[in-house]
């Protein structure tokens, strides 16, 4: 359930920059999602509604030899693919674009599916606003 949603614009029409905020609800905990969507990127930051914080980050992209998606963790923990990291590689497979995600939110085995279901539906109803 998407509760809120807030757009700016910066720049002309061929350099435009669009910020955007929203709020998911999964259960009884609310999620912030804000985006920046630039010429050829996203970044993307996805936390708990309070207090928002920066753990990690991760980017990814689609490689122009041989369409392959690469990412990495760019921030935080560097051990094992971070959830930042699996979702950045998930939207540049979908959308065709680098994606830089910091996620940032608490979540268990049970809130993570259905978190991510909530933010994969909010980004379909947005495409706007990320692509």
């Amino acid at each position: 359930m998407t509760e809120e949603n807030s757009t700016d614009h910066c720049g002309d029409a061929n350099k435009a920059f669009t910020s955007s905020q929203g709020q998911l609800l999964v259960g009884d905990k609310k999620y912030t999602v804000r985006s920046l969507k630039m010429n050829g990127a996203t970044m993307m930051f996805l936390g708990s509604a309070e207090p928002e914080c920066l753990d990690e980050m991760a980017v990814a992209m689609q490689m122009p030899q041989d369409g392959q998606i690469i990412g990495t963790t760019i921030l935080g923990a560097q051990s094992s693919i971070t959830d930042s990291q699996r979702l950045a590689e998930q939207f540049t497979r979908r959308y065709g674009r680098q994606f830089f995600v910091s996620f940032n939110a608490q979540v268990d085995r049970m809130t993570a599916p259905l978190l991510e279901k909530q933010l994969n539906e909010y980004m379909r109803n947005n495409k706007d606003l990320f692509v």
